[in-house]
């Protein structure tokens, strides 16, 4: 059953990609000033993420306990909401 939510939860989340760029082609939304806040937001999601390995080796260090799927999951959802956060910084500065 976790399977099947899995597998939607993934063919839910590439057909409202693809609609979405879909519309956005359609009103002239794919251009340079798109693909250049991709990048930008991208890159800098990725120092955000850089920054909490080194707060997970720092944790490690003082032998603060993890699990594996803990540190992935939370390493995944600092990526996601710094992506998604200089996404939309980059949107309202450019």
């Amino acid at each position: 059953m976790a399977l099947t939510g899995i597998l939607l939860g993934i063919v839910g989340g590439l057909f409202g990609w693809l609609y979405g760029r879909k519309k956005a082609a359609q009103n002239r939304g794919l251009d340079e000033r798109n693909a250049e806040i991709t990048k930008s937001a991208l890159a800098n999601g990725w120092k955000v993420t850089l920054v909490a390995i080194y707060i997970f080796w720092f944790l490690l260090i003082f032998d603060v306990q993890f699990s594996v799927a803990e540190v992935l999951g939370i390493l995944l959802l600092v990526h996601m909401i710094g992506w998604a956060g200089f996404r939309v910084y980059y949107q309202y500065k450019y």
